[in-house]
């Protein structure tokens, strides 16, 4: 199953949300306000137990990688 990992930056408080093959969404995790880059958003994801698998590409709100549990 491929999951992906949407980083939204447009909102009050930055999201990473990570959805598997059917776009259904498998957990989302918080950002601070004062992180609001991809970097901030890969050290999230591995504290959650997902790694990025290809780089981050440019989304209309924000970025969004494919990732693996780690």
């Amino acid at each position: 199953m491929a999951n992906n990992a949407h980083f939204n930056n447009t909102g009050p408080t930055p999201t990473v949300t990570v959805r598997d093959d059917r776009g259904s969404s498998v957990v989302e995790l918080e950002l601070s306000a004062g992180q609001p880059g991809p970097e901030q958003a890969d050290e999230r994801l591995r504290t959650a137990g997902w790694t990025r698998s290809a780089d981050w590409t440019a989304a209309s709100d924000g970025y969004v990688a494919p990732v693996v549990p780690s």
